[in-house]
């Protein structure tokens, strides 16, 4: 029973995008938006509640700030310095302290003081799982220290190449030390309560992935955006094959939408669902 409970709410939910009127072209140009079951959300945000919980949308995974910036390997949480920063899950801390003298991004200091703690946690493509924990203020563990879930670890700050007081958080698959290990730290965490999340990949007309692109999903009354992955390099999960992410959507029926181009999709999210579409442009 609880399986067709759930394919009806399913269809009930497509018939209210399809209320939404989107135009035939927009129609072809987009596969239906699929419900997905079980995310890996294995991750908690590494803030306290009382913190801004939702990453800054200007600079998300994968883009460069229009070449202003590296390509972003993490997404970033603004507050105030001194806020608490707590562990993602359950593991070992891997390194805590500075990256002067030993490389973890692409140059000495990048992150400046920095936690990274490996999770007794495995990816589904195999792996073990990594959080790391970049610009903070200071430091309150110590190499090989074992930490629960929600445990301070350190503080927002704004050492190595931060501009402003923010925690930077990745994920790495794998590698703790590699650079390029990187997965959406997105895709790891559940959606705030009251909002869902949406996974997506756009595609150019000819079938590649569409780079920098801003994407919009637009509803009467809210606007929310953010951008494809800059560059065909930069990590995907290997199921999923997304390219960007929407995340903390409030729950509702929105048009997904590139300015400048005819591609009108209707999705709708549940509080505390997560949608994958894939949108080809017209």
């Amino acid at each position: 029973m609880r399986m067709f409970r759930k394919i009806f709410l399913a269809l009930l939910m497509a018939a209210g995008c399809a209320l939404l009127g989107a135009p035939a072209q927009a129609q072809d140009s987009a596969s239906t938006p699929i419900v997905l079951e079980n995310p890996h959300y294995w991750l908690a945000r590494p803030l306290k509640k009382a913190a801004s919980l939702s990453a800054a949308v200007g600079y998300p995974y994968g883009w460069h700030r229009n070449h202003q910036s590296p390509i972003h390997h993490g997404v970033d949480f603004v507050n105030p310095q001194g806020t608490p920063v707590l562990a993602a899950a359950d593991g070992t801390v891997y390194y805590a302290g500075s990256d002067q003298e030993r490389l973890f991004g692409e140059r000495a200091n990048f992150y400046g003081n920095l936690v990274i703690i490996q999770h007794n946690l495995e990816a589904p493509e195999g792996g073990r799982i990594f959080t790391l924990y970049g610009h903070l203020s200071y430091v309150a563990v110590q190499s090989g220290e074992r930490v629960r879930q929600g445990d301070r670890i350190g503080a927002v700050g704004a050492t190595g190449i931060a501009l402003g007081n923010h925690l930077h958080f990745e994920v790495r698959i794998g590698a703790a030390e590699s650079y390029f290990a990187v997965r959406n730290p997105e895709l790891w965490y559940a959606p705030l309560p009251g909002t869902g999340t949406l996974i997506g990949r756009l595609l150019n007309a000819d079938g590649s992935k569409a780079l920098g692109i801003r994407v919009t999903l637009a509803a009467p009354k809210r606007a929310l955006y953010t951008f494809t992955y800059a560059d065909p390099s930069v990590p995907r999960d290997p199921a999923l094959d997304e390219n960007f992410t929407l995340v903390d959507a409030p729950a509702g029926c929105y048009r997904l939408r590139v300015r400048g181009t005819a591609l009108d999709v209707p999705v709708c999210l549940r509080a505390g669902q997560t949608v994958f579409v894939e949108a080809r442009l017209p």
